[in-house]
């Protein structure tokens, strides 16, 4: 995969440029630039709908704490992928990571001009089920897309799924691998719904860093993206990754339209950045 290797200096070098939101949780977004895919449908932009979904999970973490995301276009094997630039603190968390969406058109994007909202899809659902100390929501889905959205995968549904890596999820998170011992997370200590067991899936390599798809009901957000869909975070999703990086003041219900209006748009920071000389990893 070729990949800025400056990005990783450029990150950082800029980890202590931006002073620290002291009321919530904070995304600094750099965007790396990046050859686009030749053709998508929508009429959007890859840096508006980072910055969306950023904003998605700003609104349901609201302790102190800043994470610095580049991001831009590579030829991938998947739709996105995410890979953890640094770690540290105490708790551990991220600090520091590159998310990268595929730009050779082996996936056919979406690219939502107006992605705060979800007009373009006609329905919304969300499912519940017990995993171990009552019933809670696992999945937020808006699908019958029409228009642009119809046939297509949509991009911000990828991007907040990138992110939720860079939050916990990541198997090179030494947090994660600590959490993911017996194949699940278990949600313990203060949080809500402690007691519940988030199973994980597993392939040929072991268990891996996303909810199993076949063991909690469809539409969680890591677990995966399908095409003619959008998930957003629900309650499993959230509570996940505060397990495993030690988020502790929760919003388990954000507006799901209009998310800027259920959390704090002031807790994501854009700083553009281009990075031209590339190397292979």
């Amino acid at each position: 995969m070729k990949i800025a290797m400056r990005t990783y200096l450029l990150a950082f070098a800029l980890l202590t440029a931006w002073p620290q939101d002291a009321s919530a949780l904070t995304i600094v977004t750099h965007f790396i630039g990046g050859t686009p895919p030749a053709r998508w449908a929508g009429g959007g932009n890859l840096p508006d709908i980072f910055e969306a979904a950023a904003r998605r999970w700003v609104s349901v973490y609201l302790d102190s704490f800043t994470i610095h995301l580049y991001y831009g276009w590579a030829t991938l094997e998947e739709a996105g992928t995410h890979i953890l630039i640094d770690q540290g603190g105490e708790p551990n968390r991220e600090v520091a990571g590159l998310i990268l969406f595929d730009n050779s058109g082996a996936v056919s994007f979406f690219l939502d001009p107006t992605p705060d909202l979800g007009e373009e899809y006609q329905r919304y659902t969300e499912e519940y089920q017990e995993l171990g100390s009552g019933l809670l929501n696992v999945a937020r889905v808006y699908s019958a897309p029409n228009g642009s959205a119809a046939g297509h995968c949509d991009l911000l549904s990828v991007a907040i799924h990138e992110i939720g890596h860079a939050l916990g999820m990541c198997s090179a998170n030494l947090r994660f691998l600590e959490e993911k011992a017996a194949g699940a997370i278990w949600i313990r200590g203060e949080l809500p719904y402690a007691g519940t067991v988030v199973p994980l899936a597993s392939n040929h390599r072991g268990v891996t860093s996303h909810i199993d798809p076949t063991r909690v009901v469809y539409g969680s957000v890591m677990s995966g993206i399908c095409s003619d869909e959008r998930r957003l975070p629900s309650t499993l999703d959230i509570l996940a990754n505060a397990q495993i990086s030690g988020f502790r003041i929760l919003n388990l219900n954000p507006l799901p339209n209009r998310q800027g209006e259920s959390g704090s748009p002031e807790g994501l920071n854009r700083a553009n950045r281009l990075a031209t000389s590339r190397d292979a990893r």
